[in-house]
């Protein structure tokens, strides 16, 4: 019998958040009054972002794959969401799954009853400096280790190879799974306890294969140091790179390699200056063979003369980097022909076109209409 095909999995962690953008001329002053320009909510956070650009790109691409949305005739890729939400029939709640219909929410995340709100962000737009002034709260108290545990246990099971179970015939053995788990590394210690639960406890499944991605954005979260020496694909922002002293994101990221796993694929966007990815292919963490780790830097997408964005004005970068990593779960997961390379030219130019427009809609039709 033919082999069955790879149910894939990908599962986001991280904060959803309830976004209100006022784009106004300029900052305001402190106490004083200004009109905006415009006013704008929809639902934000790291990796919510992503997965509706992964939801985009996965249903418009036009290679023929079992690795399309997932169907009732097709295995292919479920996107799941955990996150912490108020409870399952409020007005937030409703308003975060009604804007993700593609990805698994209810199943996999944590509801907090109490709570009628969500987190939420105020983001001041400035039409003169493009800056983004973000104030935010969160009344929601933040997932546990244990709560984690639970919705990971839920969504993968836990078959390891030391498993009585065995199959009778091939008739019944399972569909494989195949699983990316992206993290947004909101704090810490929390983040690193659980990459730790799934290194011990899930790594070794019968008929599953593994990897783990994180982000590293924001400098003064010290501890995500520790969390990107245990992933598989880390994504670095220049603000994380130039809060550790380092102005150049190849310098940083080859300093980074000695702090990684073997294989890692290490990314460091660099906003106007483009981004850099380098995989490793030296043996054994710390060990550097010269010549073999794979490298590639692009320019900014639309600027400077590469692609057909180019000469057009920034419109929004509020999820640009959310953008990007999407484009790289995308071509990790879900084209695995691609060189290094073409998979770090494919997410600079879905993150190049999101700069260029209002939110995220059309992106993944945008990407691949070739008329």
């Amino acid at each position: 019998m033919p082999a069955k095909p790879f149910q894939n999995h990908i599962i986001c962690v991280g904060a959803v958040y309830i976004d209100t953008i006022l784009t106004v001329p300029h900052f305001p002053h402190e106490d004083s009054k200004l009109r905006a320009n415009k006013i704008t909510r929809r639902r934000g956070g790291n990796t919510a972002n992503t997965l509706e650009v992964l939801a985009q790109l996965i249903e418009h691409d036009p290679t023929p794959s079992t690795q399309a949305l997932r169907t009732p005739n097709n295995p292919g890729t479920t996107l799941h969401l955990i996150t912490v939400l108020p409870g399952p029939n409020s007005t937030a709640t409703t308003f975060i799954t009604s804007s993700l219909p593609h990805v698994q929410i209810n199943d996999s995340s944590i509801f907090r009853p109490e709570h009628e709100d969500s987190a939420s962000s105020y983001i001041i737009q400035s039409l003169e400096t493009l800056s983004r002034t973000i104030v935010s709260v969160n009344p929601l108290p933040e997932m546990t280790v244990d709560e984690f545990k639970y919705k990971i246990n839920v969504l993968i099971g836990n078959k390891s190879t030391s498993s009585n179970t065995t199959s009778t015939s091939q008739a019944t053995t399972p569909h494989p799974q195949q699983y990316l788990i992206h993290f947004e590394g909101r704090i810490p210690e929390i983040t690193l306890a659980c990459i730790h639960h799934l290194r011990q406890h899930h790594h070794h499944h019968q008929h599953a294969s593994f990897k783990i991605s994180v982000e590293c954005e924001k400098p003064e979260r010290k501890g995500m140091s520790d969390v990107a020496a245990l992933a598989d694909v880390v994504f670095y922002s220049r603000l994380w790179a130039e809060g550790n002293g380092f102005s150049d994101a190849r310098v940083f990221l080859e300093d980074q390699r000695e702090r990684t796993r073997e294989g890692a694929i290490l990314c460091c966007t660099w906003g106007a200056g483009g981004a850099t990815i380098v995989q490793k292919r030296g043996v054994g963490r710390g060990v550097s063979v010269s010549g073999g780790d794979e490298w590639a830097s692009v320019g900014a997408w639309g600027v400077e003369g590469h692609g057909d964005g180019r000469g057009k004005e920034v419109v929004d970068t509020i999820g640009a980097g959310d953008t990007f990593i999407a484009g790289m779960i995308f071509a990790i997961n879900n084209h695995a022909d691609w060189t290094l390379e073409r998979k770090l030219e494919f997410a600079n130019e879905v993150a190049g076109r999101k700069v260029l427009q209002d939110g995220f809609k059309d992106l993944g039709r945008k990407m691949w209409d070739t008329s």
